[in-house]
């Protein structure tokens, strides 16, 4: 009497997840199911439900701590001086560049409620440095979630940024009539040339309005009262 078989055999994590955050990359997050997955890997989507019971969410979720783990280890090895102002940009355009290397990475994260391992070492590490410059609970928790969603937001349309769409853009609004447009006209030879521009562009004015909120609030560390 020949034993049943017990399907195949699983896969290393690493493989799985590497593979998964390619498909992400050339797919997008709907090419990202778990057939499509097995498929890749040569592999059957019952070897993989045995490995994530949950499916598609608890593989996104492993995605995005690895896209994390990434980040921190990167921000680990950076120069970022001691400034809270000067860490938290350079962590931010950090983060940026590593959610850009993976194309739609960025949607692992968008609306994203609970937080694995890396993310609640990313967040803890935020508000430190946001209570730690003066601010109030309140004012902290609200800088941090404003700031990551400013870099989601930005790394979301990498993936749908194409340079000829851009330079298609900057084409048309110079054959417009400078004297209907002519603010348009002004300002058009120093349209950013990337959306990493634009980011940063939006980072620094960013980070200058909560420098502000430091100074008003006193600079009187994490011990003031909320107001």
């Amino acid at each position: 009497m020949t034993e049943p078989t017990r399907g195949r055999p699983p896969l290393p994590i690493e493989e799985i997840l590497g593979e998964a955050l390619a498909l992400l990359g050339t797919g997008g997050p709907d090419a990202l199911g778990m057939r499509a997955l097995a498929r890749r890997l040569g592999s059957s989507t019952s070897t993989l439900y045995r490995q994530f019971p949950g499916g598609k969410d608890e593989l996104c979720q492993r995605l995005a701590e690895q896209v994390m783990a990434e980040i921190i280890t990167t921000v680990a090895g950076a120069d970022l001086d001691d400034a809270w102002d000067t860490i938290l940009e350079r962590s931010a355009i950090i983060t940026f560049d590593v959610l850009e290397r993976h194309p739609h990475s960025a949607a692992l994260f968008a609306g994203q409620v609970h937080f694995g391992p890396m993310g609640m070492i990313r967040y803890e590490e935020s508000l430190r440095l946001l209570l730690g410059a003066g601010l109030s609970p309140t004012d902290a928790v609200a800088a941090d979630h404003a700031l990551a969603r400013l870099i989601v937001g930005y790394a979301l349309q990498v993936a749908a940024e194409e340079s000829p769409t851009r330079a298609m853009v900057s084409e048309y609004y110079r054959r417009l009539d400078a004297a209907d447009y002519p603010s348009v006209a002004t300002v058009v030879p120093a349209l950013p040339e990337d959306l990493r521009a634009e980011f940063v562009f939006a980072l620094r004015t960013f980070m200058a309005g909560l420098r502000h909120l430091v100074a008003d609030s006193g600079n009187g560390g994490p011990a003031d009262q909320e107001g």
